[in-house]
């Protein structure tokens, strides 16, 4: 289970996103129990947060300055959390298991961009897709069992 004390560290935010964050664990903790997965603990977080090594732990809450993702970045509206997931494990359960998504109501970068860790966000993409290709680029890790094709040539 991720915790709001996990999720935020040290770093300051707005009331508004306690709201948030609260909506998103609430979710993410239903997925991660759907899923079974107990998950591994991420050494530079100490905690299934994924973070960067050094244990800045972008992985969860970003702040308005912070120089990981885009500006648009749902964690920094803390909509979004990234789960360790070194063996991915939680990511084929959620390849098999999009009606889950669906009904919990979460939203994954496609996990051929997320080698070792899962996204999930609170909020619908642009392409309104349940698992989608953040941006166009080659991806990092090979396809998971299920996962159809990238639809576009990657150079």
């Amino acid at each position: 289970m991720i915790t709001l004390e996990q999720y935020f560290g040290a770093k300051k935010h707005p009331i508004e996103h306690l709201a948030n964050a609260n909506i998103l664990l609430a979710k993410v903790n239903l997925c991660l129990y759907k899923a079974e997965y107990d998950g591994w603990i991420d050494p530079d977080t100490n905690s299934q947060i994924s973070g960067a090594k050094g244990g800045s732990g972008d992985g969860g809450y970003r702040t308005p300055d912070s120089h990981t993702g885009g500006a648009g970045s749902a964690h920094r509206s803390a909509r979004a959390v990234d789960v360790f997931d070194p063996d991915r494990i939680l990511a084929q359960w959620c390849v098999k298991n999009k009606a889950a998504l669906v009904e919990i109501g979460l939203w994954c970068e496609d996990f051929r961009y997320t080698p070792v860790w899962c996204h999930f966000q609170q909020i619908q993409p642009k392409s309104g897709k349940r698992i989608y290709i953040p941006y166009v680029s080659p991806p990092l890790a090979p396809a998971l069992e299920g996962q159809a094709p990238i639809p576009f040539m990657v150079k």
